[in-house]
């Protein structure tokens, strides 16, 4: 009887380990909701998240209702060659954050896509399903 409870339990961890990745596939955003972001199957609740060209996720350092011109070349970097081909920005649910007004008129620096955020965690999965290099700045809730 104990084994089959151990068979049980282990097809069960297994097949929950399985939808969870299915849900949240590695490198991309899944299961996302007012207050909870899931980025290759790790949950950040609450927190804004910064992800880099290269895929690696952080925790945005504020939770601003303002992304600055400054904030943006510290995730893209001084080298052209490094810097992602579109950076997306989630401003909340409701569309709270504001985005300086420099970042839309400069001419150094990957093309801005500026979208509520259900629609950039959308877009931001879509372009990495294309191959395309891609950063982002994701405000989790308003």
């Amino acid at each position: 009887m104990k084994n089959r409870m151990t068979v049980a339990f282990v097809l069960f961890l297994i097949l929950a380990v399985g939808a969870w990745v299915g849900f949240n596939p590695p490198g991309r955003f899944g299961l996302c909701r007012f207050g909870l972001t899931v980025y290759s199957g790790i949950p950040f609740p609450v927190v804004d998240l910064v992800v880099r060209a290269d895929g690696r996720p952080a925790i945005r350092a504020s939770k601003a209702h303002w992304v600055s011109e400054e904030e943006v070349d510290r995730l893209i970097g001084t080298q052209p060659e490094a810097w992602p081909e579109v950076l997306i920005i989630g401003t909340g649910y409701e569309g709270m954050v504001q985005v300086d007004p420099a970042l839309l008129t400069r001419c150094k620096g990957p093309p801005i896509e500026i979208l509520r955020t259900p629609e950039a965690l959308r877009r931001y999965n879509e372009l990495r399903a294309a191959g395309r290099r891609v950063a982002a700045i994701i405000h989790s809730t308003c």
